[in-house]
């Protein structure tokens, strides 16, 4: 789609205020209530201006729309779809008809009573090893075990910053291709290496996202790193109106060509990365440890955030592009129309009070976005958990003191950032329990976003920006809006000669707990099982058919979460206990019981990371039997140089003390 680019450039440096109108009428704010008697979902709206509307309905499990439910009269203001099954989660779309013409749109996620997600599949968390060694090991243990509480598997991998971007693509591949649809969620933190993608303005025509010439070439990127089918090529030039050397693509520089992603994204992924960021006064380490602290604060409840949204629009019609049109669609889903603050500054508000969800955009730089702020004002403890920010530059995040990164490194809040509006990005599904990586994908996916046929999408019309490679999420992909305080203090008792096992535990304080869940595994770190049918509304269960030998028990609070969209059972993160030398005969749940052993990377030449269960007897020999290494572990991941060893193949044994594994290992 060819472009004036020039055009475009001064669309997005002034607003066209003479065809100014009120923002929020390009989107239609909408709510849901769910009445459990009559199993109805009612979708209620507030916007002006409409000769008619229509109703669409999907399941979050696809993309197609389908035939319309209704379309009914400028004169109704909600629509009750009479058809949902409880324990679905559904989402509506309703478009504002005026003419023949689409003039605004809007998106809800809702459903009644959706069921419990147990399960929240697995997710690697990757780590450079500078990162890792320079923060206290308790920081990790606290990431990997909130991950589990929270119903994930969790890898924790170290890697290189000296790495190559293919090296580091090839260890999530491994990771997750032998079962992509439980293997699918991946957070990068601290110095892992950056890719790089794009040959924007190659032939004058194809703008970057920000609509600057001088801002085309490569990208940075880590959809590079979450898209695994497509090709990644390497022989284009891009360099002519190209003004920073970091965005010059030439062929075979390890930049790769694609601006647009080859193939849909595989699995969600998020970075916490807070190089070149000296504005903020501290190191980089610290930022991430202060990241990971805000982390387990917000999981566990230990902060209270009020549902409420900040928005601040800088840029308004925009030439027919009112690009908060997203911004307002998703406020209102998240924290409800009446719960959007949409006058002030950014960082005054934001340090004064906390919102769930911020979003703000203004002609920017590098290190600032006009009308909001700059990048070093973040050492504030601004209190925005979720914010979304929109300007020229910065959306370009390797660089030093990056308004987008920075706004993490606050001592606040502030846990996830995403640039975004060109193209839409949109969150309603979070207000029905999904986790923002959820979110992220398919927005990265997204190539049907609503097209209107007049005075709408302005200059950038169609899917001109959809599935651009500058669509990345800065912080961890599993996050959610509603997360409370859990029960505490589990314990537990063997009785009647060791068979059965009592569990008891200190209440949740929070007031809409109705009741736990009890769940159980024979294996630490292994996938752990409900063994109550429905939440008990007490604070003590006795197991009566437990597995032999140890169990490890973990409780949970559960409540039925009513958003501003739909109602959810929704759980805490839970508590652990473990009770050893029990004499049970359970054998229901078929498990596999194996030993936990990574050995990366391998094929190796100076240094391997050996990831098992700490206080583990590590043994390595050569081929002839030789016993060339020999450790205790200490902590989960070990390092062990081998720069000194000769090349060949070699063998690792691990074994904790009731059970072993043997890897191959090669140095070459």
């Amino acid at each position: 789609m060819k472009k004036n680019y020039l055009f475009l450039t001064l669309l997005f440096i002034c607003a066209l205020q003479s065809k100014a109108q009120n923002i929020k009428d390009s989107s239609i704010l909408l709510s849901a209530i769910c009445n459990t008697q009559s199993n109805t979902i009612k979708i209620s709206w507030t916007t002006t201006d409409a000769s008619g509307y229509q109703i669409s309905r999907k399941t979050t499990e696809t993309d197609n729309w389908g035939t319309p439910l209704a379309t009914i009269s400028s004169a109704n203001t909600f629509y009750i779809d009479s058809t949902p099954k409880k324990g679905l989660v559904y989402e509506y779309r309703v478009a504002k008809i005026k003419g023949t013409a689409v003039r605004a749109v809007g998106y809800i996620a809702s459903g009644i009573e959706v069921t419990l997600n147990h399960y929240r599949k697995n997710i690697l968390i990757l780590v450079d090893s500078s990162t890792y060694n320079n923060i206290d090991s308790n920081a990790w243990k606290t990431l990997k075990n909130d991950y589990y509480m929270d119903g994930y598997g969790v890898t924790l991998m170290l890697v290189s910053e000296y790495s190559k971007p293919p090296a580091i693509k090839a260890k999530i591949y491994a990771w997750s291709n032998p079962n992509r649809a439980l293997n699918n969620q991946c957070l990068l933190i601290g110095r892992v290496p950056v890719a790089y993608s794009g040959t924007m303005l190659a032939n004058t025509t194809d703008l970057p996202p920000d609509a600057h010439p001088d801002h085309g070439g490569a990208w940075p990127t880590d959809l590079y790193y979450a898209e695994f089918d497509g090709a990644w090529t390497d022989f284009l030039t891009m360099t002519s109106n190209v003004t920073r050397t970091a965005n010059m693509n030439n062929p075979g520089d390890g930049k790769f060509d694609p601006h647009f992603i080859p193939d849909n994204i595989d699995i969600q992924i998020g970075r916490v990365d807070f190089r070149m960021l000296p504005a903020q006064g501290i190191s980089d380490f610290k930022m991430v440890e202060n990241y990971l602290r805000k982390l387990h604060q917000y999981k566990t409840a230990a902060v209270s955030v009020p549902s409420k949204a900040f928005i601040s629009d800088n840029f308004a019609y925009l030439g027919g592009e009112m690009p908060m049109r997203s911004g307002w669609n998703n406020a209102s889903c998240i924290v409800g129309q009446n719960n959007i603050t949409s006058s002030g500054n950014y960082f005054d508000s934001c340090k004064a009070n906390s919102y769930l969800y911020a979003n703000v955009m203004g002609g920017g730089s590098f290190t600032n976005c006009s009308g909001v702020g700059a990048s070093n004002q973040f050492t504030d403890s601004i209190r925005a958990v979720f914010n979304v920010m929109f300007g020229s530059y910065f959306g370009d995040w390797n660089t030093q003191d990056n308004f987008l990164r920075s706004c993490l490194a606050s001592k606040g809040l502030t846990l996830t950032n995403v640039w975004a509006h060109r193209p839409h990005w949109y969150f309603h599904q979070m207000a029905m329990g999904m986790q923002i990586g959820h979110s992220v994908v398919i927005a990265q996916n997204n190539s049907t976003d609503f097209s209107l046929n007049y005075g709408y999408i302005g200059s950038f019309s169609g899917n001109y920006l959809d599935r651009r490679i500058s669509m990345n999420l800065m912080g961890d992909p599993t996050l959610r809006v509603h997360y409370f305080d859990g029960a505490k203090n589990l314990s537990n008792n063997k009785i009647n000669s060791n068979k059965n096992v009592v569990l008891t535990w200190t209440a949740s304080s929070d007031p809409g707990v109705i009741g736990y869940h009890v769940y159980r595994t024979s294996r630490k770190g292994g996938v752990y099982y409900p063994i109550t049918t429905a939440p008990i509304n007490a604070l003590t269960f006795t197991d009566m058919d437990p597995y032999n030998g140890t169990n490890y028990y973990i409780v949970k609070a559960i409540k039925l979460e009513t958003s501003n969209t739909g109602t959810y059972y929704n759980s805490s993160l839970g508590v652990m206990t473990t009770a050893t030398g029990v004499v049970g005969t359970n054998t229901g749940i078929a498990e596999n019981i194996t030993y936990n052993l990574l050995v990366y990377p391998n094929p190796a030449q100076s240094e391997i990371n050996i990831e098992t269960e700490a206080n583990s007897t590590v043994k390595i020999y050569d081929l002839n039997g030789r016993l060339v290494f020999e450790t205790l572990t200490k902590n989960s991941i070990t390092q062990v140089s081998t720069s000194a060893w000769a090349k060949g193949i070699y063998l690792i044994n691990c074994n904790n003390g009731t059970s072993s594994k043997t890897e191959k290992l090669i140095i070459q």
